[in-house]
């Protein structure tokens, strides 16, 4: 009887203690919000109203929602705190929204990245622009309020680009169902049409045009929850190519034509738990493709997996931990040359980024230790009116990296002797990161022929494959 009676003291003692510690939500109240529809801004919140929670998990959820609603993009600064009055919880979302109509012009280099672009025009003397991209952007974040993308790009010079671009992610009521869809025009008066020696080899006659590539891509997204999303695409390529061409690689359409095309499914699946995905320092990120390639009029029917994933810790304070592999296989039918794509455009392992390693399977490793020499600074841009742009912010890292990287190409290794064999870079890494999604990378590199560069990039490192 004693036992019974201790023991029923001590659970009505740990059950006190524990309801003590539950709080419930009240009232959810959103301030700064003067574009951004209010739901957009829910639906990335991981409690609601009248949730009830332990002090500790409410403030998890707090910390995961503010991670959510950074990663739409749509805000600068997003601050999320509470205030008790008795056991229940008024949380208030604090927003500073971006600017969001960007009509800007377009100058840039065409090439795989800086200094691949900056070798060539030092080869000219610095004299060769005819390298450079120019025109209007324009890029409509959060229209209408509902985190819609409308793009309209027209782009001159070395690589002309032609894009009309509508990203919807909502189409019902329970925002679950999306819609992303784009038309691309690309034209080119100088091509490259074979890599041979890991280099590109180009063509170009009489400032014509050379090749012309249309796309059309319509994606259909499912996202239920917050981190999940399930993608089902269907894209449609067609490359239009002058003769030489044909008669210099026979296999860049592998079809005896001077034109060829293809169709793609694609089924993705992708969990986002990063807190930052332009530059990640905390969570992972995990994304799964299946492809099937339909031939046209040129010969693309194989089976394509993709598979990318990330982890990002921070053992000590200021000090993170960062690693990603990306595995992508293929079945075993011929591809055109120019469809297949391994190192040295979106997928690259640093230190060889003059280099360009075509293969139809390869296994891509990154990881990096680095250190916060400034840790995420807020700061007002003096004399700036707009809110848009007067608070800013800033951080810096210092880091070490090592990328390890193989690639297998079944059909043309005769000539590229980087395929079959382990590449390896390794180097020291200064990240600039700051406001509206900017990111600079100084990075100084050696790969595994002892070769040594300082090379610039503009983008994470970690990041998933380019989107269609």
């Amino acid at each position: 009887m004693k036992q019974k009676f201790c023991f029923l003291v001590i659970y009505l003692i740990t059950f006190l203690a524990y309801s003590q510690d539950i709080i419930t939500v009240s009232e959810i109240t959103i301030n700064g919000n003067k574009v951004t529809q209010e739901n957009i801004i829910l639906r990335e919140i991981v409690f609601e109203e009248n949730n009830s929670f332990i002090i500790n998990e409410l403030e998890s959820k707090i910390k995961e929602s503010k991670y959510n609603l950074i990663n739409l993009k749509l805000f600068n600064f997003v601050e999320i705190d509470y205030v008790l009055i008795g056991r229940k919880a008024k949380v208030t979302i604090n927003l500073t929204e971006r600017w969001y109509i960007w009509p800007y012009p377009v100058f840039e280099i065409s090439e795989r990245n800086f200094n691949s672009w900056w070798e060539e025009f030092k080869t000219s003397n610095y004299s060769d622009f005819s390298r450079l991209n120019y025109g209007i952007f324009l890029n409509w974040n959060n229209f209408r309020g509902k985190n819609e993308i409308v793009q309209l790009k027209i782009r001159r010079g070395f690589k002309e680009h032609y894009l009309l671009s509508y990203q919807m992610p909502y189409l019902n009521k329970k925002k679950t169902i999306g819609l992303n869809t784009n038309l691309q025009l690309f034209r080119r008066k100088k091509t490259f049409y074979q890599t041979t020696d890991n280099t590109l080899r180009y063509f170009e006659k009489d400032n014509e045009y050379t090749s012309i590539d249309h796309t059309i891509n319509l994606e259909l997204m499912y996202r239920k929850g917050i981190d999940q999303k399930h993608k089902l695409k269907c894209y449609y390529f067609n490359s239009l190519i002058a003769d030489s061409i044909a008669i210099l690689n026979q296999r860049y359409l592998n079809n005896d034509k001077k034109s060829g095309n293809y169709f793609k499914a694609t089924y993705e699946f992708t969990k986002e738990k990063r807190d930052y995905i332009i530059y990640p320092l905390h969570g992972y990120f995990i994304e799964i493709g299946a492809s099937k390639y339909f031939k046209g009029s040129s010969p693309v029917n194989h089976f394509e997996f993709d598979i990318r994933a990330a982890k990002h810790i921070e053992p000590k304070k200021s000090i993170f931990f960062g690693s990603s592999i990306a595995l992508k296989l293929t079945s075993k039918g011929y591809q055109p040359y120019f469809q297949q794509e391994g190192f040295g455009f979106n997928d690259y392992v640093r230190g060889y980024e003059y280099y360009v390693i075509d293969g139809q399977q390869f296994c891509l490793s990154k990881t990096m230790l680095k250190y916060a020499l400034v840790e995420k600074t807020n700061f007002e841009i003096p004399y700036m009116k707009m809110k848009q742009f007067k608070k800013s912010h800033y951080s810096i890292y210092l880091g070490l990296f090592s990328d390890m990287g193989y690639i297998k190409d079944s059909q043309n290794t005769a000539n590229n002797p980087m395929q079959g064999r382990l590449l390896w870079g390794k180097g020291v890494s200064l990240d600039y990161v700051t406001y509206y999604d900017k990111l600079l990378r100084i990075e100084f590199s050696i790969n595994h022929l002892g070769e040594k560069g300082v090379f610039l990039h503009f983008s994470n490192p970690f990041g998933s494959k380019k989107k269609l």
